[in-house]
């Protein structure tokens, strides 16, 4: 969920802005005819689209919020351990050649499955094991999009040979909305297998979903959004499960919105309690990246 950059001058000369056209007169109407829509089978207009919708093409501070469960999933059966109220909040910054600058901070807080009170003792129903659930201070960081959507700088994790794949895969027009498909594939693999650390698996999918119109205009520049996201993860360390066979996935819904008065109430009643100093300017933390 993030931004785009210079393909704004770029393609609204080169490529008719998003959607390929710019606003004409309609004939004998004196009026504007509507913008064409993004052809969205040119891998530069997808890429442009995609920018808009899941980030930004301006540097305004923009929020996405999703809500969904966890769960775990042991031969074929799925058992819901929490749910995951999550946020992102970024600016953007173009840079050249049809990149993007993403600087972001995000918190994210989980409830027992129907509950609203931040779960901080978690029973692991596979093991019985009672374990402290820990939740990270937000922290701005950068991160650089390249022109086909893919992260360009993917990070580290010491002792660790990751192999990253993002891709815009596929996007089309239904009735008034533009849906685009966003994934994030990662394989790390122990750089010393008598180390003892265990290969990580992350499959991110997501489908953003926007208003056909505001993605055809192109004075528009930050667009509505909503989004459908799945993962399918190897166990995280902190759930102790040992050597036990299974996978850890979600299913979340969410919203970009332009306001922090506009993320969900009780993902703010969880980030003001967790969190009080960062949640009287969240936006602020941008400027410490």
């Amino acid at each position: 969920m993030l931004n785009r950059r210079n393909a704004l001058a770029l393609l609204g000369a080169s490529a008719g802005g998003l959607a390929g056209g710019t606003i004409v007169q309609a004939a004998g109407s004196g009026r504007a005819a509507p913008a064409a829509p993004p052809d969205l089978g040119d891998r530069r207009q997808l890429a442009r689209a995609f920018r808009k919708l899941a980030y930004s093409l301006d540097d305004a501070v923009t929020f996405w919020w999703m809500r969904g469960t966890r769960y775990g999933m042991v031969d074929s059966v799925a058992t819901p351990l929490w749910d995951m109220h999550v946020a992102t909040w970024f600016r953007t910054r173009d840079l050249d050649g049809d990149a993007f600058e993403v600087t972001s901070a995000g918190a994210n807080y989980y409830t027992l499955p129907d509950s609203t009170e931040l779960l901080e003792v978690f029973s692991n129903p596979y093991t019985g094991a009672e374990l402290p659930v820990r939740y990270s201070p937000s922290k701005a960081s950068r991160r650089v999009i390249g022109p086909a959507g893919e992260a360009i700088d993917t990070g580290a994790i010491p002792g660790m040979q990751i192999t990253q794949r993002d891709h815009v895969n596929s996007g089309w027009i239904e009735g008034d909305d533009v849906v685009i498909r966003g994934d994030t594939l990662i394989h790390a693999e122990p750089l010393d297998p008598a180390a003892g650390a265990r290969a990580l698996h992350v499959n991110d999918w997501s489908t953003y979903i926007g208003p056909l119109a505001e993605m055809a205009d192109p004075k528009s520049r930050n667009v509505r959004g909503a989004q459908y996201f799945n993962d399918v993860l190897t166990w995280p360390k902190w759930l102790q499960m040992g050597d036990r066979p299974g996978s850890f996935l979600s299913r979340c819904y969410g919203r970009k919105v332009f306001a922090y008065a506009q993320m969900p109430a009780l993902w703010r009643r969880l980030f003001e309690r967790v969190q009080p100093e960062a949640a009287r300017d969240p936006a602020g933390l941008l400027a410490g990246a």
